[in-house]
């Protein structure tokens, strides 16, 4: 009997062992046939916009512009009178910018007297038909050629200008415009753009007297100040100063370019020596003091042929990029484009 009983005891322990076990091994039993597979949940997988390409305003700068004396000659002579000829080999280079903005080395006009030196430019208004065929939107007009035919030929120009919807800065028929910016705007991009000269101190412009935009340390303090109150991404100051020839800046340029950047400018390009000059980095903004001859009747050196363009990219972020090629002229002061 007594062996029985442990008989019995035994098989019970046994099988309240493997029913344990049968029941443990059911919690990671599905009922469903495991050939059937199970439904996906509805999961909301959220995708990020592509970042949005940002918008860019292109713009190239360029040196002095002057289609008069030898430059007219060839035009008359090779081109036929047409003003197109000194930009028909870079025309392609320059139609990729949103804007190309020379300086404006003399008046455009048929009127005034010669004021000026023996070397007075005057040019022919037929050469604002070239302008919309070289993107020419915009010019500088604060130089030492500006006066060379009087204040009748330089308002005559700022008129003629704002008749072809060309901009101009540097200059205006009042001392609030010539030290007003110019501002470009493309696609939400707002660059404001100011101009001085440091020659032609009797010709600026006062109160309601119209004239250039002279190089007076107050004066273009508040004109940056008044500049950054418009809603821009950039402001560049330019500036026609220097000694003509040399291919370093004198102290003079670097006083008044570094006094921009103090003051708020993000860019300043220069121009007047005639040839390219060094620029620097100041603050970490750029200056680039002379870009040179854009179309010039100067023939008797490779440098004051040699003109610098000056690529510069702005976003609603600030200047992007500014990056100086230089191109060259043919013997005809035909334009040929930076090699790239």
């Amino acid at each position: 009997m007594r062996r029985l009983l442990i008989i019995i005891g035994t098989l019970v322990l046994i099988a309240g062992f493997w029913l344990l076990i049968f029941q443990y091994a059911s919690l990671f039993r599905t009922t469903e046939d495991p050939a059937t597979p199970l439904p996906h949940a509805n999961i909301e997988i959220q995708i990020p916009d592509p970042e949005p390409i940002a918008s860019s305003l292109r713009i190239l700068f360029t040196g002095d512009l002057m289609l008069d004396r030898g430059v007219k000659y060839y035009v008359e002579k090779i081109g036929g009178g047409d003003y197109t000829f000194p930009f028909t080999k870079i025309k392609s280079y320059l139609d990729s910018f949103d804007v190309v903005i020379p300086n404006l080395e003399g008046p455009v006009s048929d009127k005034g007297v010669k004021v000026g030196s023996i070397y007075s430019f005057r040019m022919d208004p037929k050469v604002f038909e070239t302008f919309s065929y070289a993107n020419i939107h915009a010019v500088n007009v604060a130089n030492n050629h500006a006066w060379d035919y009087g204040r009748v030929a330089f308002e005559d120009t700022l008129r003629r200008l704002k008749e072809k919807n060309i901009g101009y800065f540097g200059g205006g028929i009042s001392e609030a415009e010539a030290y007003a910016p110019h501002i470009l705007e493309k696609d939400g991009v707002r660059v404001g753009i100011l101009g001085f000269t440091e020659f032609l101190e009797h010709a600026q412009a006062d109160g309601d007297g119209g004239g250039i935009a002279f190089t007076d340390m107050e004066k273009i303090k508040s004109a940056i100040q008044n500049a950054k109150t418009n809603t821009i991404d950039a402001l560049i100051v330019v500036y026609h100063f220097g000694e003509e020839y040399i291919p370093e800046p004198i102290a003079r340029q670097v006083d008044l370019a570094r006094f921009a950047i103090d003051e708020g400018a993000d860019l300043v390009v220069g121009h007047h020596p005639h040839v390219v000059e060094s620029s620097e980095v100041y603050k970490q903004k750029k200056i680039f003091y002379s870009l040179g001859n854009f179309i010039f009747d100067q023939s008797f050196s490779k440098e004051t042929m040699t003109p610098g363009f000056l690529e510069v990219t702005v976003s609603t972020l600030g200047i992007e990029s500014a990056l100086l090629k230089r191109g060259s002229m043919t013997q005809y002061y035909e334009v040929i484009p930076p090699v790239e």
